[in-house]
């Protein structure tokens, strides 16, 4: 509250005092106006990095871009094709380009992430925006599956396949084939997931390549919303919250920049776990478990939080009952439109990358690389983890955002096939969470997966000593592995 003036002088102090008082002050207000000055600068460099690297991608065909090495047509390049010189025609030159990238927006993320509470709003608003939405203009970074979507979305309306029985290449001639890689594999992605993408079927593949990308980024806008919107419930930093999630470097590269689906499953799973924060009636219950079921629906991962937003809200029955309907109606989807068939997920859960966490336990266990009672033993050790979640949300419902994350991290963790975008689903809750050991977490990840996903990663762990595929173990799941990428 401000002083009146009779007030202030009255309360005055004498001459000397404020003489010494005096300049107190003015250190913490340079702190915080260079913590605005560094954080803006660190988010204005994000966008500079990104735009970079969309300019080189955009550039020619080139290891940067996975579906342009299939063609490099103008619909999927975008508006930014051909507009940077000088691109390094060497594919190593180019792997140590996106190193340098990648280890620039780690840096900058950590900063922003620590200047957010000085940053002007409207400043870090801009800085989301815009790279998002230059990461989108450009053609899908690194892999290509915008285009297993399609595909998969296109077997059934255009071909009458079953995209959960039937494997992509049995409609080798659609448009959406060429670039695509998933070809042995029927859909792991949930139903729901795919009942969006067959609404695209109608569309041309770059019609429907451009709509997708656009739904992605109202999908990852609206789940940056809710998350600041809940940590001002919350009592947290909005800004810090926000900045946590949409800076991530992985986020930004292989999330937003390939065009990756998690945006359609976080949406749903954080306003579910947001509805049981700043709601308080039975119907914003009923509302949370029912997204929390369709973002299963989504994609089966999701899974793991149901419980915990049915037993983190205030009126449980009331989260029961949405989240029954909402299974009612994905079932519904699943019986009637693809006559009882489920995602591919007990094949994919067979794959294995050479630096998953669960992969690498398994190596330094001698076993050579993971087993199939190795990944019992992980599926054991998540259950553990999400009971143990469960049980705390139980008692206290403050905890379900730390919660959910740590499940989240947990099946992370004992994935035998982990991608860089996988840290996606930790972060929003890692961000609300009561404790920062979460975040903290989200750090270490991020660049452990970072290290799988860089090109010089074979190169680097043979350095190592590691030879993921010198062993029976290791040679196994790289042949089953193969088998269904090709």
């Amino acid at each position: 509250m401000r002083e009146t003036p009779a007030y202030a002088a009255a309360s005055a102090p004498p001459p000397a005092a404020r003489r010494t008082a005096l300049p107190l002050p003015l250190p913490a207000g340079w702190a915080a106006a260079g913590a605005g000055a560094l954080g803006t600068a660190a988010a204005g460099a994000i966008v500079g990095l990104c735009s970079a690297l969309v300019l080189a991608a955009a550039e020619r065909p080139s290891p940067l871009s996975g579906p342009a090495r299939h063609g490099f047509p103008r619909w999927m390049v975008g508006p930014l094709a051909g507009r940077l010189g000088g691109l390094p025609a060497s594919p190593p030159a180019l792997a140590a380009d996106l190193v340098r990238v990648l280890v620039g927006l780690g840096v900058a993320w950590i900063v922003v992430w620590l200047c957010a509470r000085r940053i002007p709003a409207p400043a870090l608003c801009a800085a989301v925006v815009v790279a998002y939405v230059v990461l989108l203009l450009g053609p899908p970074l690194s892999l290509t599956d915008i285009f297993n979507y399609l595909h998969y979305g296109r077997m059934g309306p255009r071909y009458g396949l079953d995209p959960y029985v039937a494997q992509p290449l049995a409609a080798p001639h659609d448009a959406a084939y060429i670039y695509s890689n998933w070809h042995h594999l029927p859909s792991p992605y949930g139903p729901l997931f795919t009942l969006v993408t067959e609404a695209l079927a109608p569309l041309s593949v770059p019609v429907a390549y451009w709509t997708v990308k656009a739904l992605l980024l109202a999908c990852a806008l609206g789940t940056l919303a809710l998350v600041g919107v809940a940590a001002r419930r919350l009592n947290r930093s909005w800004r810090r919250a926000v900045a946590f999630v949409a800076f991530n470097p992985l986020v930004l590269v292989y999330g937003i920049g390939g065009a990756h689906g998690e945006p359609l499953m976080l949406l749903p799973a954080v306003a579910a776990v947001a509805l049981v924060v700043i709601g308080r009636s039975g119907w914003t219950d009923a509302a949370a478990g029912a997204c929390a079921v369709l973002a299963a629906g989504v994609k089966p991962s999701a899974a793991l939080v149901v419980v915990l937003v049915v037993l983190g809200a205030r009126r449980r029955w009331w989260a029961a009952a949405g989240a029954g309907v909402a299974g009612a109606l994905t079932l519904a989807v699943v019986a009637l439109r693809y006559g009882g068939h489920l995602p591919a997920t007990g094949i994919q859960d067979r794959f294995v990358t050479p630096l998953s966490v669960a992969n690498v336990v398994a190596a330094l266990a001698g076993q050579g690389g993971l087993t199939a009672g190795d990944r019992t033993i992980a599926h054991a050790l998540l259950a553990a983890v999400a009971l143990g979640a469960a049980g705390a949300v139980a008692r206290r419902r403050e905890r379900l955002p730390g919660a959910a994350g740590l499940v989240l991290l947990a099946g992370v963790l004992t994935l035998g096939w982990t991608m860089p975008w996988y840290v996606w689903w930790v972060l929003p809750f890692a961000a609300l969470a009561r404790t920062r050991a979460l975040a903290v977490a989200c750090v270490v990840l991020t660049a452990w997966l970072a290290l799988g996903a860089i090109p010089q990663m074979p190169v680097l762990i043979h350095a190592a000593g590691f030879y993921p595929t010198r062993s029976a173990a290791g040679r196994v799941n790289h042949d089953f592995t193969q088998r269904y990428l090709r």
